[in-house]
């Protein structure tokens, strides 16, 4: 039943024909898990909280930095440096004392991934790089749960609500069925040059919590067993229907140890140096390097790695560093996968990080 507080809070949407108390209580028995924080997070997240989902977790390794601003409009100045999914956690008690919100400072990974998705009906992939996506639809597919997925890219998004079950029995496409194989490294855009107005992910990811709310309460979409692309430019929305492949259960989970990227931590990278355990490999470009470097560091621009594999030394563990560590980590993912590299750790939070704990001389940028 619904309390009275609820009634009150909700009684503009109980007012509507198609929906009514039986679909708020849908709403209100559902728990959507929400991975990633960011841009796409900070949007659906407090739309899912108004509009009543019952429980909400929130996993999100990362911290508040400026330049997130711009796009993650639930954080303020004041909160740089703090978690983002505390942070949005306590938005949304705020927000809907009546629902349950849980936080986690964790990245999502192959050892903590089960134990997630599993609880969840409904899981929001707003994660921002490829082995998240891809680690979500195989464990996803392989517990039968349903999720909403978004990615931009400067002016366009995507969204599609993938492995959903429909009221035929049947489950719409995985992401895998989207994209059958993560692009290589000299197809990935470089994250610093492409850019993006902050509305942009705002939009994607109100789009996603529309979904989730849809699929929660039974209703169908266009975005389930297809892949929307919207364009800012000329504010069109396509829709390419997707069919699920026939092997879709059974495609996941490829090269799972070569994909996995070991983190390590500034401070832990900073005593390998110390005591010359280890060396850096830079892969931002020339020009981010110039504005601030670690020194005795290999720099090799992330584009032309796949060409200059011969200089890497193997006798010594490597340290893979850009700005924040997403390019640092598809590197990695190439050298593992194409090259057999085994010495390989990605330095979390990239040169920000160093700047931020080990350094301060070195400028932010």
């Amino acid at each position: 039943m619904l309390t009275p507080s609820e009634l009150s809070r909700y009684q503009k949407q109980l007012k509507l024909p198609e929906w009514g108390v039986e679909k708020q209580l849908a709403l209100k028995a559902s728990h959507v898990l929400v991975v990633g924080a960011g841009g796409l997070g900070v949007a659906a997240l407090p739309y899912l909280a108004a509009a009543g989902v019952g429980q909400i977790s929130i996993v999100d390794p990362d911290v508040v930095d400026l330049s997130n601003l711009g796009r993650q409009v639930i954080y303020s100045s004041a909160e740089v440096g703090q978690s983002k999914s505390k942070l949005a956690q306590k938005y949304l008690k705020d927000l809907n004392p009546d629902i349950s919100v849980e936080s986690f400072q964790v990245k999502l990974t192959g050892e903590n991934a089960v134990e997630f998705i599993q609880k969840a009906d409904l899981i929001l992939d707003c994660t921002d790089n490829f082995t998240a996506r891809y680690l979500i639809n195989d464990y996803c597919v392989s517990l039968d749960k349903p999720f909403v997925y978004a990615a931009i890219h400067a002016w366009e998004g995507l969204l599609s609500v993938c492995n959903a079950l429909l009221t035929n029995g049947t489950r719409t496409a995985t992401y895998r069925c989207l994209f059958p194989e993560s692009p290589n490294m000299s197809e990935i855009p470089n994250c610093d040059e492409v850019g993006v107005l902050g509305f942009i992910p705002g939009i994607m990811g109100l789009l996603q919590a529309k979904e989730a709310i849809f699929y929660l309460a039974g209703f169908s979409s266009p975005a389930q067993g297809a892949l929307l692309r919207w364009d800012a430019r000329d504010m069109s929305m396509r829709h390419f229907k997707v069919d699920r492949e026939a092997n879709a259960a059974v495609n996941i989970f490829p090269k799972t140890n070569l994909d996995e990227v070991r983190e390590i931590q500034v401070d832990e990278a900073f005593a390998l140096l110390e005591q010359n355990e280890a060396y850096i490999l830079d892969v931002r470009e020339l020009e981010e390097f110039e504005i601030a470097s670690l020194p005795d560091t290999l720099q090799i621009p992330m584009h032309k790695v796949p060409h200059n594999t011969a200089s890497l030394p193997v006798h010594k563990k490597c340290l893979v560093m850009c700005h924040h560590g997403m390019r640092s980590a598809h590197v990695i993912r190439f050298l593992q996968q194409e090259k057999g590299f085994t010495n390989l750790y990605n330095v979390t939070g990239g040169i920000d990080a160093w700047s931020l704990k080990i350094d301060p001389s070195i400028p932010r940028y």
